[in-house]
């Protein structure tokens, strides 16, 4: 699966969940109603290097990092 499709997945079928974006990462977190700022973290999908990753080396086309 890309990003995109996990994102998407998740948003559709965790109930509660919402997308935050932040440092240049997309995350899922449990929000039911959007009471707390951001919520629980259940999942990242990192795209690019950070300035304190450069390691994963995430610039290579097709690749990516999911946190969960």
């Amino acid at each position: 699966m890309k990003p995109d499709e996990i994102l998407k997945y998740c948003l559709e079928n965790l109930e509660g969940s919402v997308l935050v974006e932040s440092w240049g990462e997309k995350g899922i977190f449990y929000n039911p109603g959007r009471v707390l700022k951001r919520g629980v973290y259940i999942l990242t999908v990192k795209e690019k290097d950070g300035d304190n990753d450069k390691g994963s080396k995430l610039d290579r086309p097709g690749v990516y990092r999911e946190v969960t």
